[in-house]
Formats: structure tokens, C-alpha cells, sequence
């Protein structure tokens, strides 16, 4: 099964699998010169079955991948803002901005509108009771 990290401010930062379970969180993106390149996690098609883990290596959760498909970051949409959990566009590209743009210049690239990203949408298949 292909699993998932979400990004989290520390090794205890759970705060995005609890937004997954909670059914607030159902989209994920990245940009895509990170997505095809990451050693632990696999490109995604439709219909796969992910497993969540959290920072620290326990499994959380199951999600299903419902869309997959690849935009320009300056054409995210409500719909892409609110099933990452953002109450707006400007929100969405506040936490994003924040998460993306020293780790993409520390890799010599920059964050425009026109960076691909790669948007993954997901419904909530199975809890895994914290150990």
C-alpha cells in the first residue's frame, strides 16, 4: 500500500491527520517537482488506498484517492481551498506560501502562480486506533 506524511510543524504535530479523520481535510497538494521525486511517497491514481502515517512512523488512517491531477498554483479554487481544510483562497496560499517557499528556494526554485502543483483528492476509508 503507498502511504502518505503529512507536513506538520514537529514530529508531534498531528494536526492535519486529525483534520483528515475528523472529515475537514480532504485534499492534498504538492508541488509537482516534489511529488514524481519523493523517495518515500508514490505517485497516486484514482481508486489507490493510502496509508497515513504520522511524524513519528504510526500508521493513522486509510484514505482513498478520488481525483488526481495537476494545475497551476494560481488557479487553486474554492473547492481545492476548502477540502484543505482553508476557509478561503487567501488562506490556502498563506499556509501553503509559508510551507513551500524556503524549502523551493533552498532547491533553487521559486513559488508563482505558474509552479505545478499536483492536487490529490481523498475520502476517509479507515481510523487506526492510536498505540
Amino acid at each position: 500500500m503507498k502511504k502518505i506524511i503529512f507536513w506538520g510543524k514537529d514530529e508531534n504535530d498531528d494536526r492535519l491527520i486529525s483534520e483528515v479523520i475528523l472529515g475537514a481535510k480532504t485534499v492534498t497538494c504538492t508541488p509537482k517537482v516534489w511529488y514524481y521525486d519523493d523517495p518515500i511517497e508514490e505517485p497516486t491514481v484514482i481508486g489507490d488506498l493510502v496509508a497515513v502515517f504520522d511524524r513519528r512512523g504510526n500508521q493513522r488512517c486509510t484514505i482513498e484517492i478520488t481525483e488526481n491531477y495537476e494545475i497551476p498554483y494560481g488557479l487553486v479554487d474554492d473547492r481545492i481551498a476548502k477540502g484543505e481544510n482553508c476557509l478561503s483562497i487567501e488562506e490556502f496560499y498563506n499556509d501553503h506560501n509559508f510551507c513551500w517557499e524556503e524549502p523551493l528556494s533552498n532547491e533553487g526554485l521559486s513559488l508563482t502562480n505558474e509552479t505545478i502543483i499536483v492536487v490529490e483528492h481523498f475520502k476517509l476509508i479507515s481510523i487506526v486506533e492510536k498505540q
